[in-house]
């Protein structure tokens, strides 16, 4: 799963975004609006994620692994 500090970053950039989306739309949403949101470097943000497509699609793909487990 990934040490403390990798959960924290992750769980930091998906509440920016999620902050985000209730603002704009997702194809409006920039790698650096989500860095500033949540208070990490674009470099950060990259480690974790190829861009704001592939974020939303594993937000999207924990969803549904929690809705298998209910």
């Amino acid at each position: 799963m990934g040490d403390r500090r990798s959960i924290k970053t992750k769980s930091a950039i998906k509440h920016a975004f999620l902050k985000l989306l209730h603002e704009k739309e997702i194809n409006k949403i920039t790698v650096s609006d989500l860095s500033k949101k949540a208070d990490i470097s674009r470099g950060t943000f990259y480690l974790h994620y190829k861009d704001v497509f592939d974020l939303y699609e594993q937000i999207e793909d924990e969803i549904f692994e929690q809705r298998k487990l209910l």
